[in-house]
């Protein structure tokens, strides 16, 4: 009875990540801007405004505006947003600006009530900014000589009205790399990736969404994510309610992000928003808390204790199907050599325990903490443009 029992949810689970490895396959099919001419579009070059959001900055503003002014994109301007910052980023990109006029500095000095920072800066920026796109990253993020000429050159090729390009993670530790590499094969299962072209799928890359600002204007901009702390993947919600036309590519390493700096520190940064991904519902939180070590560690565990053969057998394939996906996102997105694979039942342990923790903070606080702001749990959700559609 018991061989039966767990044969039957081995089979789920196996069958659960071929499918999931069946969709996973679309991002070979993502074209990769690292292998793209970057050709002017027969319609010539529109213009361009990257708005980055920077708060307490310091360690990594400089490379990060350093590498957007060295971009070869005709009459490109950079809107610098320092949100409050009580570092020394002010000051780096006051001085950036006094030697490159394409940079624009606005400084925050006060948050208006019903907006989080990221998302009023975002917002400011956006304002101030004159181009016919906009690009809105993050101000740790490495952009590679000619990223963006080859992204505007596809965007406006496609006549896309919002698009993404996957970064490349810059994460030197094995189990950090093995840790956010799940993460992104989780996250990219959540966001329907196969049907970016249909009616149902929607997406939004921190690092680089890409809008064409008649798009941004029509589906209501920041102002329709004033409480969004997943404002990223909002953003693409929004932009797809428009009717936007919506892309996704492989930025084949020339956009580059250390998302966190270490295996426990991308713990901790998911802890303030894995709850808001999964739009404050305790229902949605608990499947990735039961379900992802039952799919990730309890076949390691019955590789070598199952009462018979045929369910070691069964485990076996059920764990080996992901281990190869985590070792092939790991290669992909962050440089690994496949090992990472080998992390499967340990990262899944450590994704379940980070969204319980992120559900208990957030709850027992009643707020989402970030930056060094406190925003009532209430609040958030009652604006969210995620848990609302939800």
């Amino acid at each position: 009875m018991l061989s039966a029992a767990l044969s039957i949810f081995l089979a789920g689970v196996l069958l659960a990540w071929l499918r999931f490895a069946w969709a996973l396959r679309r991002i070979s099919a993502f074209p990769n801007l690292a292998r793209t001419t970057g050709d002017a579009p027969p319609s010539g070059w529109p213009t361009l405004s990257v708005v980055v959001a920077c708060r307490n900055e310091e360690r990594g503003v400089q490379a990060a505006l350093t590498s957007m002014l060295a971009q070869d994109v005709p009459g490109l301007q950079v809107v610098a947003i320092d949100d409050r910052s009580e570092d020394g980023t002010g000051a780096i990109l006051d001085a950036l600006a006094a030697e490159d006029p394409r940079l624009h500095v606005l400084h925050v000095e006060h948050l208006p009530s019903g907006w989080l920072g990221k998302t009023h800066a975002l917002h400011r920026g956006a304002e101030a900014a004159g181009g016919e796109f906009l690009l809105f990253t993050d101000a740790d993020v490495v952009f590679a000589p000619g990223a963006l000429r080859r992204a505007l050159a596809w965007v406006v090729t496609e006549r896309l009205g919002h698009a993404v390009a996957l970064p490349h993670f810059v994460a030197p530790g094995f189990l950090e790399r093995g840790f956010v590499s799940l993460f992104a094969m989780f996250v990219l299962l959540q966001l329907r990736i196969a049907k970016m072209r249909g009616s149902d799928g929607d997406i939004g890359v921190g690092a680089f969404n890409l809008v064409r600002r008649r798009d941004y204007e029509a589906a209501g901009g920041h102002t329709r994510l004033r409480l969004e702390v997943v404002d990223d993947i909002g953003l693409g919600v929004v932009m797809r309610e428009a009717g936007a036309v919506q892309g996704i590519a492989d930025s084949g390493g020339t956009v580059r992000v250390r998302w966190q700096r270490g295996f426990l520190a991308s713990m901790r940064g998911l802890v303030k928003n894995l709850f808001a991904g999964c739009e404050y519902s305790w229902r949605s939180v608990l499947r990735p808390v039961v379900l992802v070590p039952l799919a990730t560690a309890l076949p390691a565990v019955l590789v070598f204790t199952a009462p018979d053969a045929g369910v070691r057998v069964l485990a076996a394939a059920a764990l080996l199907v992901p281990a190869t996906m985590l070792g092939a996102t790991a290669r992909r997105l962050a440089g690994g050599n496949g090992a990472e694979g080998l992390l499967l039942p340990f990262a899944g342990l450590c994704m379940s325990a980070v969204a319980l923790t992120s559900a208990l903070v957030t709850t027992a606080r009643g707020a989402v903490i970030w930056r060094g702001t406190r925003y009532p749990l209430d609040e958030l959700r009652a604006n969210s443009v995620r848990a609302r559609r939800a």
